[in-house]
């Protein structure tokens, strides 16, 4: 498979931190007429390059490399969801998940460890109250309001009022 870059990103990331083609060719010792080039989508930088990059914008050549990947979108794989009371649908990806699910008022779900690995997971409550106690400290949540914890941590879900929730799981880097 032929792999294409696109290094135009090089362009909001600079304006996204208002800086000029020549400023940030100053910054990272190359020339403008580079900048310029990589910007248009025409340029092939050297890691040394991109390195340079990297230290201006403050992240990983690395990083620059997997933003610039073209053809980076992905179709999530989608299922119906129901377990112990929550119904909805779980959309999958590589190292993240998320469900849109709801429960009615008492539904319950404790930490199941054999699920999680190095994840977090994220509830955000669209509609509705739930109590989500992490490690023994319980915290209620209403519309509007998330809480991320580390998905090994011994943890339950109650839902307080009929809820629906947004629930992230992702690879914790």
């Amino acid at each position: 498979m032929d792999q294409k870059f696109d290094f135009s990103i090089l362009r909001n990331l600079r304006m996204k931190r208002g800086m000029t083609a020549e400023g940030l060719a100053q910054k990272a010792n190359i020339t403008r007429a580079t900048v310029i080039k990589l910007e248009s989508g025409k340029g092939n930088p050297t890691i040394e390059t991109l390195s340079a990059l990297g230290r201006v914008f403050q992240i990983e050549a690395s990083q620059l490399v997997q933003m610039a990947e073209s053809g980076t979108t992905e179709s999530g794989l989608t299922n119906a969801y129901e377990e112990g009371g929550f119904t909805g649908i779980q959309v999958r990806f590589p190292g993240f998940e998320i469900y849109h699910l709801k429960a009615g008022k008492g539904t319950k779900t404790e930490s199941a460890p054999g699920l999680h690995d190095n994840t977090a997971e994220v509830c955000l409550v669209v509609s509705g109250r739930v109590r989500i106690t992490v490690m023994g400290d319980p915290k209620e949540l209403g519309l509007g309001a998330a809480l991320r914890f580390k998905a090994l941590q011994d943890h339950m879900l109650e839902v307080l009022d009929d809820a629906e929730l947004l629930l992230i799981h992702h690879t914790l880097s």
